[in-house]
């Protein structure tokens, strides 16, 4: 019984504090479905379209102009030095992800945006694997910050309507 009660109050706790699991989404029960495009292949495509299938919304690539929709319109990843060792070697680099989106909100103006991100990392010029692993994993990462600031971003026009 006791456990119970425990359980019960952690739940009550955790879900009265707004924690949600990674990923997923909080979309206005007035959108049933989103278009996701870009014009050429996309991993962002794939992760926001993974959360709007995990949060029950159906996505498409659907250009209707009734229907919510985000259209990636460039995205860039960049890297340069952010400082180097006594003998001219590379200690630290910074990533930079620029992604150019555009919203669509149905008999509304569509607005074009701009999300640009900075990471960076130490380079360990003796674990080049290592290193391509720790800069493919930090790119996933920016890639998630983005899907959810789209995300917000497009919830707040929504409750503009």
């Amino acid at each position: 019984m006791k456990l119970n009660i425990i359980l019960i109050s952690i739940l009550l706790t955790l879900s009265a504090c707004g924690y949600s699991m990674r990923g997923s989404i909080s979309i206005p029960s007035s959108i049933k479905s989103i278009s996701v495009t870009s014009s050429q292949y996309s991993e962002l495509v794939d992760i926001l379209n993974s959360s709007l299938n995990s949060s029950n919304i159906k996505s498409s690539i659907s250009k209707d102009d009734d229907m919510h929709g985000i259209v990636i319109l460039s995205e860039t990843f960049n890297r340069r030095q952010l400082s180097i060792n006594a003998a001219g070697r590379v200690n630290e680099y910074e990533l930079i992800y620029s992604v150019n989106f555009e919203l669509k909100i149905p008999n509304k103006k569509s607005i074009k945006d701009r999300v640009i991100l900075y990471r960076d990392y130490s380079f360990d010029e003796n674990n080049v694997m290592g290193n391509s692993d720790r800069e493919s994993d930090i790119q996933k990462g920016m890639m998630f910050t983005v899907s959810t600031l789209i995300f917000n971003k497009l919830i707040a026009l929504t409750k503009k309507e």
